[in-house]
């Protein structure tokens, strides 16, 4: 079991114990305490200079692709389109896609057309609209990822 040194707030005895043993609830107040002020300041110092969004998609048919989120850190929520064949657009809930500070890195994910060479395009429309192109069929995203970095 792993020993900690602690001291005992009723008698200020320091002493080696089981952890199990000597913290109370009190300090685990404290210790949570502690590591959320150090996550604040841990990403107000090396926080990275962008927000980003990273999702998994695929799509069939006519419908709009079907996102899988696996990170958002960017507060705000977003819904997919159907455009045309090959053609989808992911609106954000506000303006959040700054001009010349998005990126958008994408791919086909495990579609037989990403085999077959098939590329993937992006295009901001507007400060709340990406529209990405597959130029290829309406099967083309099978876990395709899609992730937008949005610079500070």
């Amino acid at each position: 079991m792993p020993l900690i040194t602690f001291t005992d707030k009723v008698d200020s005895k320091v002493s080696t114990a089981p952890i199990i043993n000597k913290i109370v609830a009190d300090d685990i107040n404290q210790l949570k305490d502690g590591v959320n002020a150090n996550e604040t300041a841990i990403s107000a110092i090396s926080g990275l200079p962008y927000t980003s969004l990273v999702q998994l998609l695929t799509q069939t048919s006519t419908n709009a692709p079907v996102a899988t989120e696996v990170y958002n850190n960017t507060g705000e929520t977003y819904t997919w389109s159907y455009v045309s064949t090959g053609v989808y657009r992911v609106t954000a809930s506000s303006s959040v896609f700054t001009s010349n500070k998005t990126v958008v890195f994408s791919n086909l994910g495990s579609s037989i057309e990403s085999l077959q060479g098939f590329d993937i395009s992006w295009e901001k429309i507007n400060s709340q609209v990406i529209e990405i192109k597959t130029n290829t069929n309406n099967i083309a995203l099978v876990n395709g990822s899609f992730e937008v970095k949005i610079y500070s």
